[in-house]
């Protein structure tokens, strides 16, 4: 494999795993709760990540050479994401209230600003006009998603 194919598969590895996350953010709010506005965002943001996941097993069904397991990540880099994953969860999971709240905002706000980036930096890389197409799409939307939490985040 090319360095360029193996940087693509490592690309959409990452984007695979960012929108299977997301679209399980929403368990959250089984057991927390947020104030209707962050609630309704969050649900969105996870329906979104279903649809984009979806979206990427039908591009794999239609081109078995895709890649979505790939690890790509220096082990120190991957140690450092799975600390940092297992960080956010803890603290998610052990407050409420706003502190609840204003953690769930500054956790997605970061996933959806890497989404954005990535995304991007990926449909550099695609020649498929309809993944491209797809990958520029989901840049957008999280950008969007981005800054209607960095919004939420605004002191009234």
């Amino acid at each position: 494999m090319s360095p360029p194919d193996r940087q693509i598969d490592e690309g959409y590895s990452l984007l695979y795993k960012l929108m299977s996350d997301e679209s399980n953010v929403d368990k959250l709010l089984i057991i927390k709760h947020a104030d209707k506005p962050v609630h309704d965002l969050v649900k969105e943001i996870a329906q979104f990540g279903r649809d984009a996941k979806k979206q990427l097993d039908d591009f794999k069904k239609g081109d078995p050479a895709l890649v979505f397991d790939a690890a790509g990540l220096p082990a120190v880099e991957q140690e450092a994401r799975d600390q940092t994953s297992k960080f956010d969860a803890k603290q998610l999971l052990t407050s409420s209230g706003k502190t609840f709240e204003l953690r769930l905002i500054f956790t997605q706000t970061q996933a959806m600003g890497y989404g954005t980036d990535l995304a991007s930096a990926l449909a550099t890389h695609e020649q498929d006009a309809a993944r491209k197409a797809f990958l520029q799409s989901v840049s957008q939307r999280c950008g969007t998603y981005r800054d209607r939490l960095l919004e939420a985040l605004q002191v009234k």
